[in-house]
């Protein structure tokens, strides 16, 4: 009587150690999925801030481009005007 009674106890306890271990896999599953999101949600905001600051980049180098034509041409025109001056002066 006793010896069943110790087999029904350790068959529980090894009944409840199964379950106990399902639920801490099952757990550590939803953790481990929580963290992958979070992982893919900050790779993507940042994907995206990196693609936006590239973008920023490529304007101002563009304007840069467009601000130093403008001022090579108003440089010209001030060389030339300055050597038909001194050309009529000469």
């Amino acid at each position: 009587m006793l010896e069943e009674a110790e087999r029904e106890r350790d068959s529980k306890q090894a009944q409840a150690r199964r379950e106990a271990d399902r639920i801490q896999e099952a757990g550590f599953a939803l953790i481990d999925k929580e963290i992958d999101d979070e992982f893919q949600g900050a790779h993507s905001q940042t994907r995206r801030l990196v693609e936006d600051r590239i973008e920023q980049g490529r304007q101002q180098v563009d304007q840069s481009r467009r601000d130093a034509q403008g001022n090579l041409t108003q440089a010209v025109d001030r060389l030339v005007e300055e050597l038909e001056s001194s050309i009529v002066k000469g």
